[in-house]
């Protein structure tokens, strides 16, 4: 995706649409992981928080680091 992302830059249009497709991969990407750490340590997956304070992490109920 990104090297096509890449080839597309003089194409505003293809440009945007690869764009958007690769940020929707990335969230998908990035629901799983957080899912999946909840499953290690036992948090919920809070969305609203994710999406307003992506770079805040919520402390953990194990201890965990």
């Amino acid at each position: 995706m990104t090297v096509e992302l890449l080839a597309l830059q003089p194409d505003d249009a293809a440009y945007a649409a690869g764009l958007r497709t690769l940020g929707r991969q990335l969230v998908h990407i990035g629901v799983a992981l957080i899912h999946r750490i909840g499953e290690l340590d036992g948090t919920d997956l809070d969305l609203f928080a994710l999406l307003t304070a992506p770079d805040i992490e919520p402390p953990r109920p194990n201890g965990a680091v």
